[in-house]
């Protein structure tokens, strides 16, 4: 390259006195000298020249799922791209997350470093850094999840990185939504002049069809940053806070007792009504009787006073009585004769049979 350049600027040569003659120089010759002069200047400018590069004013790039600044929790919605922006104060990544909702939009976990930036690497646009204001986050609500309307939690959360908010909505096709949002910065006496710089703003936009309120909240409590600024200024999360004093000592006793109740802000989804079951009575308001199987056999006689199989039966399905049968109020009883047998008082069975006719 050194070389090229070199020759780039290498005088031109001298048009040889031969051609015009010692000591003799016409004015139309050398005026023609001059124009070739210019026209090899112009040839030789433009040999050096090389091609322009192709600039992307937006900084945006698709960059490789190993280089994500965060990772969902395992379990989580599986990273399907990433879109990386870099920008004069800031470098940005919008990690595309699986999606099963009905809902229009992409599930994204939008993930913002503030720190030294590489200015030969930086974009031209620049980002707000800072806590934004509730307006402001309504309407990036409204931008990531339009015609859906979303409650802000009044509840008090908080993950491994610090304190964060969020809303819940339901979408018109049933889909649960959630949109979190972060700020970590290192505040207060933990943050000096020369160090515990920086900070990181995540945003988190995600429906589900099947999913519960819970469930989506878990990936704000779940989500990992594994990227930073190689730089000993920056530290956006402060000193390590130092554990319980009551950790390991006599007398505080630690129970296995975790999170007991979860309180939604959105109303629970109706359950469908259990369907009625009608019960059809008979027209005397008696549950119907199960009918017996018919004896099988030699027909045997009753005891008296005891109960056969048409006593079981109610009243108005009894025949009608006939013969010796009494009628009384309660149930009635048919006892058949005896047969006759065939002895030698048979001529006597025949007689009484007589007798009663």
């Amino acid at each position: 390259m050194d070389s090229l350049n070199t020759a780039c600027v290498r005088p031109l040569p001298r048009l040889p006195a031969l051609l015009v003659g010692e000591g003799e120089r016409p004015r139309g010759f050398a005026r023609s000298a001059l124009k070739a002069a210019a026209m090899m200047s112009v040839a030789v400018l433009a040999g050096c020249a090389g091609p322009a590069p192709i600039v992307n004013p937006s900084g945006t790039s698709l960059a490789s799922a190993e280089t994500a600044f965060a990772f969902p929790p395992p379990g989580g919605p599986a990273i399907t791209a990433i879109l990386e922006r870099r920008f004069t104060n800031a470098t940005q990544q919008d990690i595309l997350l699986s999606t099963s909702a009905h809902t229009p939009g992409q599930n994204t976990l939008r993930v913002q470093l503030f720190g030294p930036v590489d200015t030969s690497l930086a974009g031209q646009g620049r980002l707000r850094d800072g806590y934004l204001p509730i307006g402001d986050l309504g309407s990036e609500m409204r931008q990531m999840l339009p015609g859906i309307r979303m409650q802000r939690s009044p509840y008090y959360v908080q993950n491994k990185y610090g304190p964060f908010g969020y809303a819940v909505g339901r979408a018109a096709s049933g889909d649960t939504c959630l949109y979190g949002w972060q700020r970590i910065s290192s505040t207060g006496v933990t943050q000096t002049w020369i160090g515990n710089k920086g900070s990181v703003q995540v945003r988190l936009r995600l429906c589900d069809q099947g999913a519960s309120e819970q469930k989506l909240l878990d990936i704000m409590y779940g989500y990992t940053i594994t990227s930073y600024f190689k730089s000993r200024n920056w530290n956006p999360y402060g000193e390590p806070v130092a554990p319980d004093e009551s950790l390991g000592k006599p007398g505080h006793p630690i129970y296995p007792v975790g999170v007991t109740r979860f309180e939604t802000v959105t109303a629970p989804a109706s359950a469908k009504p259990a369907p009625r079951i009608v019960r059809r009575r008979d027209a005397a308001g008696q549950q119907p009787v199960q009918s017996l199987a018919q004896p099988v056999g030699p027909l045997v006689p009753a005891p008296p006073g005891g109960r056969t199989a048409q006593t079981l039966q109610p009243a108005a399905s009894q025949p009608a009585a006939t013969g010796n049968a009494v009628v009384g109020s309660g149930p009635i009883t048919i006892v058949p004769s005896p047969p006759c047998a065939q002895t030698s008082a048979a001529a006597g069975c025949g007689k009484q049979e007589d007798t009663a006719r």
